[in-house]
């Protein structure tokens, strides 16, 4: 008796691990989001230079303005000529936007590394140095 207990414990045991391996695979997690991501060209330049910003990672259809603070309240806008400030993120998530005016002047701006800061309108966040020059 106690033989034939041991092979059904054993069966069962070799059954279950059969199942087991057999059992559809758990679902792979959810990607997160991509993250937005900003870069400026060129990354420095005297006064004036004009400049172009590349985005991506953006919820398609997000509209998105270019800041830099320049210290304190003073807060400096990008964007093009005719569309109020603001760049359109395509239906990958992604923008190119020329500049109007260009890296301000110095006496706004004294040289050095600022960051510029791209939001959009539906919570994305995005950054890039950008380097000011001396007007030579």
């Amino acid at each position: 008796m106690v033989r034939k207990v041991g092979w059904l414990f054993l069966f069962t045991l070799l059954a279950l691990m059969l199942l087991a391996s057999c059992a559809p695979p758990a679902a792979a997690p959810a990607a997160p989001p991509e993250k937005a991501s900003i870069c400026v060209v060129p990354m420095s330049g005297e006064p004036k230079t004009k400049l172009v910003f590349y985005g991506s990672g953006f919820v398609p259809g997000e509209k998105v303005r270019i800041f830099m603070d320049i210290g304190g309240e003073v807060t400096m806008v990008f964007g093009p000529p005719g569309a109020g400030g603001v760049a359109v993120a395509n239906e990958f998530g992604a923008f190119k936007l020329k500049s109007r005016g260009g890296i301000p002047r110095s006496a706004s701006v004294p040289p050095g590394v600022y960051t510029l800061e791209a939001r959009g309108d539906k919570g994305s966040i995005a950054t890039a140095p950008l380097e000011t020059l001396e007007k030579k």
